[in-house]
C-alpha cells in the first residue's frame, strides 16, 4: 500500500508541477499578446503621423509652388 501512496503523491506532484507551468505559459503568451498589441498600436501611430506629415509638405510645396 505505501508503493501504491508514493506513486500517487508523485503523480500528485507532477500534475502541480505541470499545472504552474501551464499557467506560466499562459501568462507568457498574454505578455506577449500585450506586446503585439502595444507594437501594433505604436506601428499604428507612426503611420498616422507621417502620413499627416507628407500631407503637410505637399500642401507647403504646392503653396511654394502657387507663389511662382
Amino acid at each position: 500500500m505505501l508503493e501504491y501512496e508514493r506513486q500517487a503523491e508523485e503523480r500528485a506532484k507532477e500534475q502541480a508541477r505541470m499545472e504552474e507551468e501551464r499557467q506560466r505559459m499562459s501568462t507568457e503568451q498574454m505578455n506577449i499578446a500585450q506586446e503585439q498589441e502595444r507594437i501594433a498600436q505604436e506601428q499604428y501611430e507612426m503611420d498616422q503621423y507621417y502620413e499627416a506629415e507628407a500631407l503637410r509638405h505637399a500642401e507647403e510645396m504646392r503653396i511654394h509652388q502657387d507663389e511662382f
